[in-house]
């Protein structure tokens, strides 16, 4: 005889009416809360939209309330759900992108990885957490975006292609149009291109400075503002 218990027997979906509406319940739950996500990123023409966001929350619920379901003494349930958080993992990661100018999709991967948090939550029974959990992400997602617009207004990164006349003293010139616009420069590479020097850079500061820095560039004659 077998410990695990059959997952079409009666005595999980059979003609336990109750239990089945519970399911339900969770189901209808988790969609809606994924559902509110959801919105969000396709407002936001993000590569995980509507239907990804409930789909990936939808999978993490069935999964929990099957790894409930099919625990027993032989069966641990926290098994499948830690398959839950691996295979979330990597679909997390496909969305991340790295090219020459940074790092992309890591607010994608992170509601990936919430949103299956709400989904597990809300398969084990804690409805009450998965909203909990859904309205702080929702609130991350759309109203942090003005504190980071904000934020940005003041801390603001930029790259830079400076090219200057390949003579001594013309790293020095370039760093000290930087700090005269207030920006805090990262230097990146240098390289000979003709009679130029040219220097790529990475500027920290406000939006206003890099502005300045732009502006100085174009009235002098010893600098060029080329493309990153």
């Amino acid at each position: 005889m077998s410990l695990v218990p059959d997952i079409a027997s009666p005595a999980i979906f059979g003609d336990s009416e109750p239990l089945l509406g519970e399911y339900i319940i969770r189901v209808v739950v988790v969609i809606v809360l994924a559902g509110l996500i959801g919105i969000e990123r396709e407002f936001r023409d993000k590569p995980a939209g509507f239907r990804t966001i409930i789909l990936i929350a939808l999978g993490a619920c069935v999964f929990s309330i099957l790894s409930q379901a099919l625990s027993g003494p032989v069966v641990d349930k926290g098994r499948i759900a830690a398959q839950i958080v691996t295979g979330v993992g990597f679909l997390g990661a496909g969305a991340i992108i790295r090219d020459q100018r940074g790092v992309f999709g890591l607010t994608t991967a992170a509601t990936i990885w919430s949103v299956a948090a709400v989904g597990m939550a809300v398969g084990l029974g804690h409805i009450l957490l998965g909203a909990l959990a859904a309205v702080g992400i929702v609130t991350t997602l759309f109203l942090f975006d003005i504190f980071e617009r904000i934020i940005g207004r003041y801390r603001d990164i930029q790259d830079y292609v400076v090219a200057t006349p390949n003579t001594p003293g013309g790293f020095a010139r370039v760093h000290a149009l930087f700090k005269k616009a207030r920006l805090r420069s990262k230097f990146r590479r240098s390289y000979e291109d003709g009679d130029a020097l040219v220097i790529e850079f990475s500027a920290i500061g406000s939006k206003a400075s890099h502005a300045k820095l732009r502006e100085q560039v174009a009235t002098a004659k010893d600098f060029v503002l080329r493309k990153a």
